[in-house]
């Protein structure tokens, strides 16, 4: 019966997910993020009211949410990640949980230490592009020359970081994975 008291009750919180700087930057990220999708609702709106009002739309707004698309979902990826919400099938995982907890640790530690991998070579192949895009903005833009431009060094920068911090995420998720199959195993 001692291995009972080893089994995750199904009313149980889940396992801390680590927290401190790290988890309040990605959050002030997430934030940022958000208050992006709400100027970026705003600008639509006042470009649809420009253009069925006032026969005036606004210039470069197709090329401004094609831009803020990507990089709020960049800006939001770690927080995702952090918050549980990222998509994954879980079919396996619940029978592990109450079949074999610590299996579901071990391989959970093995999925976010793999998912920051890919990640961080991800990063390495991409940063020659974000130098690439800072070092010459005239030939990395968006949009229409002599209509509306946008440089593409500001986008591929939040990727970037982007990307390195939902990598960091995926680390810290693994330590706790980590954590918590040895403390099931005693």
């Amino acid at each position: 019966m001692a291995d009972d008291a080893a089994i995750p009750r199904e009313d149980a919180p889940p396992p801390p997910v680590p927290s401190g700087p790290f988890a309040r930057l990605i959050g002030a990220m997430n934030a940022v993020g958000t208050l992006w999708i709400i100027g970026l609702m705003i600008l639509i709106n006042a470009d649809i009211v420009g253009r069925s009002f006032l026969s005036r739309p606004i210039a470069g707004v197709p090329e401004l949410v094609a831009f803020s698309i990507v990089g709020i979902v960049f800006l939001q990826l770690a927080h995702t990640l952090r918050s549980g919400s990222m998509t994954r099938s879980d079919v396996l995982l619940n029978v592990l949980e109450r079949r074999a907890p610590r299996a579901r640790f071990a391989l959970l530690t093995l999925f976010h230490l793999i998912g920051a991998l890919l990640l961080l070579m991800i990063a390495w192949k991409f940063w020659p592009s974000v130098v690439g895009a800072w070092q010459h903005p005239e030939r990395n833009f968006m949009g229409n020359p002599g209509f509306f431009t946008v440089p593409q060094w500001p986008l591929f920068i939040l990727i970037f970081l982007g990307i390195i911090a939902t990598a960091i995420q995926f680390l810290l998720l693994s330590w706790s994975d980590l954590g918590a199959a040895r403390g099931i195993a005693r």
